[in-house]
């Protein structure tokens, strides 16, 4: 049986992620799609990238860190500070000591990223998306496909107070569960503890999963075909 497993946010973390797929026992016949932000404030984002862009059963979806990455390489100057003040520069280091040739297939991996991917496993159908969506223009296949980009990769409080009425349930990260206690208004008592041990947080069709290795907390992983979850601690 194919094991399809989740995680978000490794933020060049490379010793836990690899720790993870050890920890999981991750192997050629599973599947596993990293919802964005593998890149910045850790020191190994684009050897984290370039690993990830030659695995047949690794599927990364774009974070905003990965934009903040291409906006700037493609000399969008008013994204450089934001880039930068935002854990960019260990990443435009890294990127700048590849040679050339790898630079620019590096970048082209990157532009090509999907926005976000359905997916069905045992049953039940899985939006993956790296910030969330904007639940007041609707969810359905066409209404994704309209919605901002940013929206997809940097929204907040307005997809976790929404009420949300989709037929599937929206995996994501970009916030670390921790920050939920603070921009989510009505977590139920069980998923206001999830958060405060940054973990993987569930709620009302939401599954939040970016347990804030960025910050010295967990790097968390889901796989969908039982819903257990792992952890390494960063």
């Amino acid at each position: 049986m194919q094991n399809i497993y989740v995680l978000s946010d490794i933020h060049g973390q490379s010793r836990a992620f690899f720790e993870m797929l050890e920890k999981i026992r991750f192997s050629s016949d599973d599947k596993l799609y990293i919802i964005g932000d593998v890149v910045d404030r850790g020191p190994d984002g684009i050897q984290l990238l370039e690993y990830i862009r030659e695995q047949k059963n690794m599927e990364l979806l774009m974070g905003n860190h990965e934009d903040m990455l291409l906006r700037t390489m493609n000399d969008e100057d008013s994204w450089y500070e934001t880039w930068l003040f935002n854990g960019g520069g260990v990443t435009l280091a890294s990127l700048m000591a590849l040679p050339k040739e790898q630079q620019e297939q590096c970048l082209e991996f990157v532009k090509n990223l999907p926005l976000y991917r359905m997916i069905s496993v045992e049953g039940e159908q899985y939006l993956l998306v790296h910030a969330g969506i904007d639940a007041a223009l609707g969810d359905t296949d066409e209404q994704l496909k309209a919605m901002d980009r940013d929206t997809l990769l940097w929204i907040r409080r307005e997809f976790f107070n929404a009420c949300l009425s989709c037929p599937y349930t929206i995996i994501f990260g970009h916030t670390p569960t921790g920050a939920l206690l603070y921009y989510a208004k009505n977590l139920p008592e069980e998923s206001r503890e999830q958060a405060a041990a940054f973990h993987i947080t569930r709620w009302n069709r939401r599954i939040g999963i970016d347990c804030g290795a960025a910050y010295g907390e967990n790097l968390g992983c889901l796989r969908l075909n039982d819903q257990k979850e792992f952890y390494i601690k960063i």
